[in-house]
């Protein structure tokens, strides 16, 4: 089974509103829960957006695997830009690439190296 059928079936199951997605060729064997939003989570969102704060960027796993620290770990306060590479997610052997989609000031870090982690899963949020 190749990372590229993960990342597939889990883009599909995310989009779709699934919780679990469970994948079978030959002897190999793939299986996830996916993590939903909470309401919590969407509730205090809405309320930064009312209070005229601006929204923090989330970055994200791109699949399920074990986070990995970059070259220098992500800190708080550290500046980052739009496509920089802050860390690498390890699934089947294979390093992929975390990049920031939003530049600005990592005021959250919600993973620790080597901590496993689920396709879709914030890693770390940014003040834009």
């Amino acid at each position: 089974m190749d990372v590229e059928t993960v990342r597939h079936a889990l883009a599909v199951a995310r989009r779709n509103g699934f919780a679990e997605v469970e994948l079978r060729s030959g002897d190999d064997r793939f299986r996830a829960r996916l993590e939903p939003v909470s309401p919590d989570s969407a509730r205090r969102m809405v309320q930064a957006v009312d209070a005229g704060e601006p929204a923090l960027a989330e970055i994200k796993s791109p699949l399920v695997g074990y986070y990995r620290n970059g070259r220098t770990p992500l800190a708080l306060g550290q500046s980052i830009k739009a496509g920089d590479r802050i860390a690498s997610v390890e699934a089947l052997g294979l390093l992929s690439d975390v990049e920031a989609k939003q530049g600005g000031e990592v005021v959250e870090l919600l993973v620790e190296d080597g901590q496993a982690v689920q396709f879709g899963q914030v890693l770390a949020r940014v003040k834009p």
